[in-house]
């Protein structure tokens, strides 16, 4: 490459940091206190006391986790060996991936404002719709009985296993952290805001340089004959991208700013933003591990199917 298109790349870089930067420490920090007050934890306690609400419960949940399709994994495994039923859970399992306190501050500083709303709208509409499927399938009896591969590990004393062993014996592998009890509350709150600077940073300046790369590199033409075109096809392959990559909820933003860039059709770019980090192939190879094949058929059908209607009545309306 020569100077100039280094050059060029190194300005995008730049310029992208420079906007996001107080976004990101205010991301993780927000990260840190929910942690460090449980709040997440208390309100995932709250899934199995809400009986016919529980899918509301788990969307909610979702959208205060500020956790990935993996990140959530633990959660939901600790959940299933409660006997957490089916549908909150799959509506958990839903809406995490796409949005958290994080993204959402994120996705305002690096899409705007009203790119924000509508990831949290769009996130909340897959949730509900892969609960409310579930829930009809599980009463129709196609989801009806033991769905889970997972199954209870107990230890010599007769305690519970930790999630990271059920989540091995499975073919899961969890990566598990060592939370050292802290003197005070403060202490705590700041090494949770390090993980998640550590964990986001790595990923955010990746998917930054992804987007430096597309802005400078990929033609216009490439972008637009794939996703530019305000039709159903640009949407359907929109969410077929996001099938094989490994795209969380905070890489997502950037890349998505490149291609908006490069003429990505607005409603393809919100089935981009809402399937990609659900169905990426790391996620669904972890959920094969965790439930029978028809309940991953029908998490990924749903929330697919949910995220190209979404993008599509983007199109038709706006």
């Amino acid at each position: 490459m020569t100077d100039s298109i280094w050059l060029q790349i190194l300005t995008v870089i730049w310029d992208e940091i420079a906007r996001m930067w107080w976004f990101f420490l205010l991301s993780i920090v927000l990260v840190g206190l929910i942690k460090g007050y449980k709040l997440d934890l208390r309100i995932r306690d709250a899934i199995n006391r809400a009986g016919p609400y529980g899918i509301l419960i788990a969307i909610v949940v979702g959208m205060v986790s500020p956790l990935c399709a993996c990140g959530i994994l633990p959660v939901a495994i600790s959940l299933a060996m409660i006997g957490t039923p089916l549908a909150p859970l799959l509506a958990l399992l839903a809406t995490s991936p796409i949005m958290g306190p994080d993204a959402l501050l994120l996705t305002w500083s690096g899409l705007g404002g009203e790119w924000a709303i509508l990831k949290l709208i769009g996130a909340a509409v897959v949730g509900l719709s892969v609960g409310l499927v579930t829930e009809a399938l599980v009463r129709s009896g196609y989801l009806a009985g033991d769905l889970l591969r997972l199954k209870p590990i107990y230890r010599d004393d007769g305690s519970l296993a930790s999630v990271a062993e059920i989540g091995d014996a499975a073919g899961i592998h969890l990566k598990s952290m060592a939370i050292t009890p802290r003197s005070s509350r403060l202490r705590f709150i700041f090494d949770r805001t390090l993980d998640a600077g550590l964990f986001v940073g790595k990923f955010l300046l990746l998917a930054i340089v992804l987007e430096a790369i597309l802005v400078t590199l990929i033609p216009m033409q490439w972008i637009t004959v794939l996703v530019g075109d305000k039709n159903i096809g640009s949407v359907l392959m929109a969410a077929l991208i996001g099938l094989p990559l490994p795209v969380n909820q905070i890489p997502a933003i950037p890349i998505l700013s490149g291609l908006l860039q490069r003429g990505i059709d607005p409603g393809a770019a919100w089935t981009f933003l809402l399937a990609a980090p659900v169905s990426s192939l790391p996620a669904t190879i972890a959920l094969t591990g965790m439930f029978q094949l028809r309940v991953v058929t029908v998490f990924l059908a749903t929330t697919l199917l949910t995220a190209i209607l979404l993008g599509w009545g983007y199109q038709s309306f706006f």
